[in-house]
Parts: C-alpha cells; structure tokens; sequence
C-alpha cells in the first residue's frame, strides 16, 4: 500500500511529551479498515476478543466479511486456511498469547507447510499488558514462529 501524505508525522521524535497517546490497538483497528477498503477479499477471524483487539472496527465497515469464532483459536487458524484457498485474505485478530501461542500446531501445519496466505495479528506481545497480566501477554510469540521450517 503506498504512503500516507496526510499522515500526522512527529516533527520531533524526542519530544515525547507534547504527543497525543492512543492505543497501539486503535492503529491497528484502523489498519484494517483501511486494508479492507483496499482488498475486497479480506476477511477478518476474531476469537471472542473483537473489542479489545478493535477488529470491531472492520466488524462495523465489513459486517459480510467478518466471522466471530468465539474461543476456538485453533479452529480459526484452520477455517482462515480453508478461506485461503478459496481466494480470501484471512486476517486472524488475537492476543498472542492465543494465536500464534494456542494455536501454534495449526499455525505450523496449516498455515506455514501449506504458504497459505493467512495473516496473522497478535496483540498483547511483551510484558506491559495491564491488568489482563502475565496470562495474557507473549514473549515467546517470535521465538516460536522463527521456529517453523518455512
């Protein structure tokens, strides 16, 4: 996608303190909106964390090219396999505690072995997650995906 000219670039990257703070999530939420009016054959998959996640951002622009899996992670990953080869972009949206965490075996077989064109968009990677704590973050997330063969 090519860049953003209105984009609200920092004059000064060391002057933290006269920045605006918002949410990495919201980014994100944005992004997808964003990829989706761009790419007709995305779909979003959100495993009961679409709020959080602000994929409800696209739930609320895409509402036909939006699946709710509920807690079911690994299930996900197969279904946005099985999109994959029908001709749609799955865009998986969890923590990464979940996905690629959970969901690593399917992760793996599925979507790596097969180069499916699945993406994936894990939240809550490194250790200051808030008060969802040490049971909901990642560190590992990039340790186990450089992990597999291809």
């Amino acid at each position: 996608m090519p860049v953003n000219p209105k984009a609200n670039l920092i004059p000064n990257l060391l002057d933290l303190e006269s920045l605006e703070q918002k949410p990495t999530r919201d980014g994100y939420g944005l992004g997808l909106v964003e990829a989706g009016k761009k790419l007709p054959n995305l779909v979003v998959l959100c495993a009961d964390l679409t709020e959080s996640t602000r994929s409800l951002m696209f739930k609320k622009e895409f509402p036909d090219r939006f699946i709710q899996m509920g807690v079911s992670e690994q299930a996900m990953v197969v279904i946005a396999a099985g999109l994959s080869l029908a001709g749609k972009i799955p865009w998986i949206s969890s923590y990464a505690i979940f996905c690629p965490g959970r969901a690593w075996e399917q992760v793996r077989t599925n979507l790596a072995l097969n180069e499916s064109n699945v993406k994936i968009g894990g939240a809550h990677a490194g250790v200051s997650v808030g008060p969802d704590g040490a049971t909901h973050q990642m560190i590992e997330d990039i340790a186990i995906m450089r992990a597999i063969p291809k």
